[in-house]
């Protein structure tokens, strides 16, 4: 018997009325992938009846939630799924490439550590291909980059002195990957007058969740939960640069906790986007923005619209003079972050990424912005458009404002 059990994860309000399997972008590029009526809800009532349990189709779902905001009835569809997963990986084992990409912060510290070689070595076909053969990673899948100064060792700030303060879940990405965005964070909360201090944190855990690896993730979350109750209870607001962790700390972790403490702690987790536009609802927002005269296309990430919180990045971009942002309506990209690496998922990843790509190269935009990480390394292979974080682009809004004497 399995030792992972949801079964205080309800499925009772599922109507069967399919219509999480019409939304769900795998079910909508393949006939492989049973569904998430199937694979959560459905499959929970037979685990309950001790009978079908091991089902590897469980391993196409790419956790992106949109079964969770399409459900009519407020299923959380994807939590069954994910402790489906991890009942599968526990029963199944767990490929040592999986346990690779759920550790997504270990792999961060080491591969920044060693930056410029392991950007080259990922370049090189014949490495791709053996570690396609020894891994399963497709030797085609292109990789993000490392930076070698990653964020955290430039800036470690634990307290902030200003009447409005943040205090900022980095994750994983834009601490090794992609530390401008992190900078560029910190210099629109400074135009702001808002200081921002950096809790001891881990990886959300998104990862682990992914690759069924339920127990690791759920001690991250309880760490997390910790370190950052601290900072809301002396006043500060968490902010996060990354939709799959704001998604995480917003809503997996209530549901996969269910503790006070989760549920606490989600009322005061922000998008950053989604923060500086209730900055400017409250009439505070420095919109003192440098003109910025382009074209762009915005992709709203899985976890972006699982958030339910519309798209506060265009709502924000839109206050820059000559900005000119279009929402591009997409579905998935494809990547689901570490599902796009995976040998076996890949072809599934490239014929998700289609639709993105065909709009792309029809809005024909001066370049693309989205708030995701692992979006942007699918846009990065698939396009030809560069791909900013809105973070990035404001910071640069502020920057270009003239000097007045």
């Amino acid at each position: 018997m399995h030792e992972l059990s949801f079964h205080e994860t309800t499925f009772e309000k599922c109507l069967k009325c399919n219509a999480c399997t019409v939304n769900c972008p795998i079910s909508n590029v393949s006939f492989d992938f049973g569904g998430p009526k199937h694979l959560g809800p459905e499959l929970k009532r037979m685990m309950d009846h001790q009978e079908v349990i091991d089902d590897a189709r469980i391993e196409l779902c790419t956790l992106c939630g949109t079964c969770d905001a399409s459900c009519p009835e407020n299923v959380h569809v994807s939590t069954l799924t994910s402790y489906a997963k991890a009942i599968h990986a526990e029963e199944n084992g767990t490929k040592f490439r999986d346990l690779i990409l759920s550790n997504a912060e270990l792999v961060g510290k080491l591969a920044s550590t060693f930056a410029p070689i392991t950007n080259m070595t990922m370049k090189v076909k014949p490495v791709r291909k053996a570690m396609q053969k020894v891994l399963g990673i497709h030797a085609d899948r292109q990789f993000p980059t490392y930076e070698f100064s990653n964020f955290k060792r430039r800036y470690n700030k634990k307290h902030a002195t200003t009447e409005k303060k943040v205090a900022y879940f980095t994750g994983c990405y834009a601490t090794y990957n992609a530390p401008d965005v992190a900078d560029s964070f910190i210099k629109v909360m400074e135009y702001n007058g808002i200081d921002v201090a950096i809790p001891e944190q881990k990886c959300c855990g998104v990862p682990m969740f992914a690759n069924g690896q339920m127990k690791q993730g759920l001690k991250n979350a309880q760490f997390n939960t910790n370190s950052l109750l601290e900072y809301t209870r002396q006043g500060y607001d968490i902010v996060m640069t990354c939709t799959s962790c704001t998604s995480a700390f917003k809503k997996e972790y209530a549901s996969y906790l269910k503790t006070e403490e989760a549920e606490e702690l989600a009322q005061h987790i922000y998008d950053a986007d989604e923060y500086l536009r209730i900055l400017h609802e409250e009439g505070v927002l420095n919109t003192n923005f440098a003109t910025i005269n382009a074209k762009v296309g915005y992709y709203a990430p899985c976890h972006m619209k699982g958030q339910g919180i519309g798209n506060p990045a265009m709502d924000i971009l839109e206050l820059i003079p000559g900005f000119e942002i279009q929402d591009m309506a997409a579905s998935c990209c494809g990547q689901c972050g570490t599902f796009g690496f995976k040998e076996e998922k890949y072809p599934y990843s490239l014929e998700l990424g289609k639709g993105l790509a065909t709009v792309v190269e029809e809005l024909d935009a001066d370049y693309t912005v989205t708030e995701c990480g692992m979006c942007k390394n699918q846009l990065d292979q698939l396009t030809n458009k560069q791909v900013k974080h809105p973070m990035q682009i404001l910071k640069t809004a502020y920057e270009k404002v003239p000097v007045t004497s």
